[in-house]
């Protein structure tokens, strides 16, 4: 495809036809959300006879438990294959150690290698086995790629862009020329072996300069990992009253105005740089949850939703959803995948570029275990990039040539 000088982006008010370009490019399919909608359901009960029991399947995302065929355990896993109470280790391992090659030799990218998705969707099978979390080859799985990664991290410097580390969860680590920093980083889950030992904590926390938690759920945020930024005098922002049973971190914690419009500047590397944030007054009923957007000195911009999930009427956190990509050119939207209306998230920041996550959060029961498989249904029909990413993976993101010093409308 040529494109003409027609097409080069000027202003944020076109920044939707890059965007489209994109997806005329490959990168990504189009189709309204709603058609999207019906066609899944279309797909779901293709050939069943009218008024039969399998007229009532329907897939729900963040909804209850709907009506759903025997051979699945919940309505949200419909589209998904059924899971198992346990597997034989000769299956898990082989087919843990045929994923990390997969992902080793074919890294996350914007045209989406074809040997990737399979990989994914085996990891989906192997994660959502009932024992899952309590097998030594899960454990060692999770570990390695966590310690890889950590390895690459101290090992890695940005001259352009930015490089982002999916950790465990819906953890990231993001890293500019001017600064790194992480958003609900935990080690993993409690259950003997999983999580990362406090030497492998101390290491990620010494490449991180701030540390960004949405909530107090233990899958984003860990008073373990707090410590060790205090004790490295890094700053850490959160939600208030995040540790009411231990007052030396819950005085330490920063707690930035939840506002749409108040930019808070943070110092880091001892005031050598700073990045400027902004603290979006988002819910996951009933608890307060921040959606944090960060900007760098280079001017690359990341917003991560922690676990947003609130209503979606008139006067509700959509409407202020609906305007962050107004007043912010976001490069990076880092989502939680399973999010209700997440096409309507997207909308609202207008991203060049989406990374879903906290899938397989292993704490969870398995019918919520929201997998790498559901990660393409819901993002089906988005008209914008996105990329799904595994434990310990990176993607080195750079702004769209057309998008470089381009500074919002004054409309």
């Amino acid at each position: 495809m040529n494109i003409d000088e027609n097409t080069r982006i000027c202003t944020k008010s076109n920044r939707r036809a890059f965007l489209g370009t994109l997806g005329a490019l490959g990168l990504t399919l189009y189709m309204p959300s709603t058609r999207s909608n019906r066609l899944l359901a279309q797909q779901a009960t293709t050939g069943q006879s009218h008024g039969s029991p399998e007229d009532s399947w329907t897939v729900t995302l963040s909804a209850p438990d709907g009506p759903h065929p025997p051979f699945v355990s919940n309505s949200r896993r419909l589209l998904s294959p059924p899971e198992l109470l346990d597997a034989p280790d000769e299956w898990v391992d082989r087919s843990l150690q045929w994923i990390d090659y997969i992902l080793r030799t074919y890294p996350p990218s914007l045209v989406e290698l074809p040997p990737r998705r399979p990989a994914l969707f085996r990891l989906d099978e192997v994660l959502h086995i009932e024992s899952a979390p309590r097998k030594p080859l899960v454990q060692k799985f999770y570990q390695l790629r966590l310690q890889r990664a950590i390895e690459e991290i101290e090992q890695t410097k940005v001259s352009e862009g930015m490089r982002i580390w999916r950790l465990y969860n819906h953890g990231a680590l993001v890293r500019t020329p001017s600064a790194s920093f992480t958003f609900d980083f935990v080690p993993g889950i409690g259950t003997e072996g999983f999580a990362l030992s406090k030497e492998w904590l101390k290491r990620l926390v010494a490449q991180s300069d701030a540390h960004f938690i949405s909530h107090k759920h233990p899958d984003h945020s860990n008073p373990d990992v707090v410590r060790l930024f205090m004790e490295a005098h890094k700053p850490v922002i959160a939600p208030e009253r995040l540790f009411p049973q231990d007052s030396a971190l819950s005085d330490y914690v920063t707690v930035l105005e939840r506002t749409l419009h108040t930019v808070h500047t943070l110092l880091i590397r001892a005031g050598a740089s700073r990045l400027d944030v902004v603290t979006y007054p988002g819910h996951q009923p009933p608890l307060v949850n921040n959606v944090t957007l960060v900007k760098t000195v280079e001017g690359c911009t990341v917003v991560q939703t922690g676990d947003q999930s609130g209503g979606e009427g008139e006067g509700s956190d959509f409407d202020w959803l609906s305007q962050i990509g107004h007043y912010h050119q976001v490069d990076v939207l880092l989502c939680n995948g399973w999010a209700n209306d997440l096409h309507r998230i997207v909308r609202g920041v207008n991203p060049c570029l989406v990374i879903p996550g906290h899938e397989n959060e292993m704490t969870h029961a398995v019918p919520h275990r929201e997998e790498y498989t559901q990660d393409y249904e819901r993002m089906f029909g988005l008209h914008y990039p996105f990329i799904v990413m595994a434990w310990g993976e990176n993607y080195h993101y750079k702004k769209p040539a057309e998008l470089k010093g381009i500074l919002p409308d004054e409309d």
